[in-house]
């Protein structure tokens, strides 16, 4: 059963732009890791193998591989993204 919440979870990180926000923190560190809360809290329960296995995703690559898809199979940030997405912008430019 937990494989197929492994498959849900990167099925939602690549077509679910608000729900790969809250998955990657806004500040990635060598500490900080993906928010596995936000995928139980989406009854996404993975086990510790799992959780290590998925540990080394990065948001950059899920957003690199989400731009191909086509929109129709993709849902859009709905809560204001577009300032989400130039304070990422300003950040990385620091």
């Amino acid at each position: 059963m937990s494989q197929r919440n492994v498959e849900i979870l990167l099925g939602k990180l690549l077509t679910d732009e608000d729900f790969r926000r809250s998955f990657f923190p806004a500040q990635p560190s060598a500490e900080k890791g993906p928010n596995f809360e936000a995928a139980a809290s989406r009854c996404l329960d993975l086990t510790p193998v799992e959780r290590s296995a998925l540990s080394n995703l990065r948001r950059h690559r899920f957003e690199l591989m989400a731009e191909s898809l086509d929109p129709r199979i993709s849902r859009s940030c709905q809560d204001d993204c577009g300032k989400a997405v130039a304070s990422d912008a300003v950040r990385s430019d620091a």
